[in-house]
Formats: structure tokens, sequence, C-alpha cells
């Protein structure tokens, strides 16, 4: 089953990644910007959060064809949730907690280091059909799946660390300044295959993380 997910991760990740063409297939894309939790504890995908927990990306894309690139990436950064002032001075049960907060006001924190490596298929709207090829603003959308290791680094016991798998969704743009050159935005969103890595399993929805960020890219080859 872990072996068939990774084979899925491979595959898919490759479509959020750069838009090549057929002189320059290959895609370096790098980047930096935030990375937010939803789950049990809270809704961490808003405007306005209590901490910034920032992350880095890199991908590896290659031009299959005018509609669809195909790659991998990498993502390493910080991945929590600080409740709001009102909800973490409520009394709640100790069922309710997470183990680092026992004794403690509200539900608990999340805090934690993400790692994630996966793959992807990307669809580009810069096709010929829907824009041009060589439009200068290149949009596109992607689906894929990863494998993501989490590491208590605070060691408060507020997330179980270990191996977890996620399917990815996305969107994002390139606007290029040069013929290979490019800078653009992209938002994944990965849904845990499991719902175990706050401790808490309450409404049935597995946990989830949003990473935002902005990046350069060229494309060689």
């Amino acid at each position: 089953m872990k072996k068939n997910i990774l084979v899925i991760v491979i595959i898919t990740f490759s479509i959020s990644l750069t838009s090549q063409n057929k002189n320059n297939r290959f895609g370096i894309f790098i980047g930096a910007g935030s990375q937010k939790y939803k789950g049990d504890l809270g809704n961490g995908f808003t405007l306005k959060n209590n901490c910034w927990y920032g992350t880095y990306s890199a991908q590896f894309s290659y031009y299959l064809n005018k509609y669809f690139d195909g790659g991998v990436f990498l993502t390493a950064g910080n991945y929590g949730f600080s409740q709001p002032d009102d909800i973490k001075m409520k009394e709640v049960l100790s069922d309710d907690r997470c183990p680092g907060c026992f004794g403690r006001k509200g539900i608990g924190n999340v805090s934690a280091r993400l790692y994630s490596a996966g793959a992807m298929a990307k669809f580009k709207f810069a096709n010929g059909f829907l824009l041009n090829e060589n439009f200068p603003v290149r949009p596109y959308i992607y689906a894929g799946a990863s494998v993501v290791e989490l590491v208590d680094v605070m060691k408060m016991k507020c997330v179980q660390p270990g191996r977890y798998y996620s399917f990815n969704v996305g969107f994002g743009f390139k606007y290029y300044l040069t013929d290979n050159i490019n800078i653009g935005y992209n938002m994944a969103l990965g849904r845990f295959t499991s719902d175990h890595l706050d401790y808490k399993i309450k409404n049935g929805d597995n946990d989830m993380y949003l990473q935002q960020t902005l990046n350069v890219g060229i494309d060689l080859f």
C-alpha cells in the first residue's frame, strides 16, 4: 500500500511545476512562503494568524507536451497552529487536549517541522488553445501525492511525529521575464491520508496543510 502511494506521489506532483516548452524542457523552480494547518485543533486557513510558519520548496519538472508537465518536488519548513487568546483560555476536558498540554487551559497548539517529497502532473493553460504557449503569464492547475515526515522539534508532544502520506491539488502562475527565466506564485493544498498527527480524531475529516510560495524559476535544455 505504501509503495503504491509513493508511486502515485512521484507521478502526480508533476502538475504544479513550471511551464517549459519544447525548446527548454527541464525546469528548476525554487521558492519560499507560508505553511498553514487545519485539523481537529483549529483552522489556520485564514488571512489572520497568530503565528507565522514558513516553508521552502524546490521543484524539478519536465515538459511532456504543450498541455502537461511532469515532475518531482521537495519542501521543508515549519508547520503549526496557535490558538487565539479567546480559545486557549477556555476550560476543556482533558481528553480533548493534546498530550503536551495536560493541565493547561485550551485544547492545545500544533508545532512541528514538515518535510515532504512527491510527484505531480500539471495542466497548463498556456497550451496554444486557451492561451498562446509563449504567453508571458502562464497559469496552471495540478494534482499529485507526497510522502510527509513530521518532526516534533519542540519536544512538547503536541504533534505525533512520523511518516504520513498526502494527496495534493493546487494552482499557480508564472510570469516570464525572459524566454526561460520566470517568477510566480503557487498554492498547494495537501490532505493527509490519516487523522492522527494532532492526536485527535474528532470530526471525521483528515488533517490538512496549505502552502503558499513566491517562486523564481529557470527552464533549461
